[in-house]
């Protein structure tokens, strides 16, 4: 800042030095700049703002040579621009006791300099100096306030963020805790209820096969799946362990990101295994094609059907297992069903 100042008064010294003092006033302009060279390359260091000072203090006893006489004590003197903008912005890098003590400093240094230029005028000079205190108090008080300002922007930021982490983590846990469940509904709690409600007599041979890729599979480490697989892939591995009959018509591969592509295979399996739960068949058809930019899976069947609104709350297999499921991973699912009639579940994600 002083800098910008010190390029735009430097002229106005130019214009009003005599011309035989021109070249000293360009010499010292020069070296300020320089000196702001200096000040920026070394600004962290602790040295910096008493030699500033000192540098300054020196520049106001050149106000003899450096400053016309009708110029030494009003406000048109160029050496008080820079007294004046040094004491402002010294405010911005000290404490209040430093402040005063720099801004002392200067100022006695502008009033020593503005009697050795004209003897016996200097008392005329006290009220600019004094005025250089009351813009350093002004810039204190300013500081100050942006300075508070900053802070509680600063704790406001800070608490947004503690909330919106807060949120995160919530979300998380509670998108762990709907994949837990729909997990554990999808393998061991559907496996126990077809033993419970006598789908099965215990003597299928699936059935411990079955049970043995349960409790692998809640045993296992939770693991977000990486990079593309196969979707069809992993459908025809759930169609050969599916509780009825699959046909399956697919192309030879649909490749895609894993997390969706496993969230497709879970909810198919889910279908699937409503279809050998409520159906009253033991056959199923799975097709899986692109759809423009969707890919699109449908288990479909030619059972008794159901009403999709009439399903009461606590039946998780299609709200959960399936809906949910897909819903994280930016997807959707389709229930078309009426008593009767069959069922035809619809599985989409969009093709990235």
């Amino acid at each position: 800042m002083r800098t910008t100042a010190l390029s735009c008064v430097s002229g106005a010294a130019l214009f009003q030095a005599a011309p035989d003092r021109r070249a000293l006033v360009v010499g010292v302009a020069t070296g300020l700049a320089a000196w702001s060279v200096v000040y920026v390359r070394f600004s962290s260091r602790g040295w910096l703002l008493p030699v500033d000072t000192l540098v300054i203090m020196l520049l106001c006893l050149t106000q003899r040579w450096t400053v016309p006489p009708d110029a030494v004590v009003d406000s048109t003197n160029w050496v008080l621009a820079v007294v004046t903008v040094t004491a402002i912005a010294h405010q911005w890098l000290t404490t209040a006791a430093g402040g005063v003590l720099l801004t002392t400093a200067v100022v006695v240094a502008h009033l020593a300099g503005n009697a050795l230029a004209l003897p016996g005028t200097w008392p005329g000079t006290v009220p600019l100096g004094l005025w250089t205190f009351a813009e350093a108090g002004l810039s204190r008080v300013l500081f100050l306030l942006v300075r508070a300002g900053a802070q509680q922007a600063d704790r406001t930021v800070a608490a947004s963020e503690r909330v919106r982490r807060d949120a995160a983590v919530a979300a998380a846990r509670r998108a762990d805790e709907r994949e837990h469940l729909a997990v554990l509904h999808d393998t061991a709690a559907a496996t126990l209820l077809a033993v419970g409600t006598r789908m099965v007599d215990g003597t299928e041979p699936w059935l411990a096969a079955q049970a043995a890729r349960d409790l692998e599979i809640l045993a296992a480490q939770p693991d977000l799946p990486d990079g593309d697989t196969d979707l069809v892939r992993l459908l025809d591995q759930v169609a050969r362990h599916a509780p009825v009959a699959v046909e399956v018509h697919s192309p030879a591969a649909v490749p895609m990101p894993a997390i969706p592509a496993t969230a497709i295979s879970a909810a198919a399996r889910e279908a699937l295994t409503n279809v050998a739960r409520h159906a009253g068949v033991d056959t199923a058809v799975l097709v899986v094609r692109r759809a423009g930019d969707r890919i699109l899976v449908e288990v479909s069947d030619q059972g008794r059907g159901f009403a999709p609104e009439r399903v009461p709350p606590h039946r998780r297999g299609v709200s959960q297992s399936i809906a949910q499921r897909m819903a994280r991973v930016g997807g959707r699912a389709v229930v078309t069903s009426r008593p009767g009639a069959g069922t035809r579940i619809s599985l989409e994600v969009p093709d990235d």
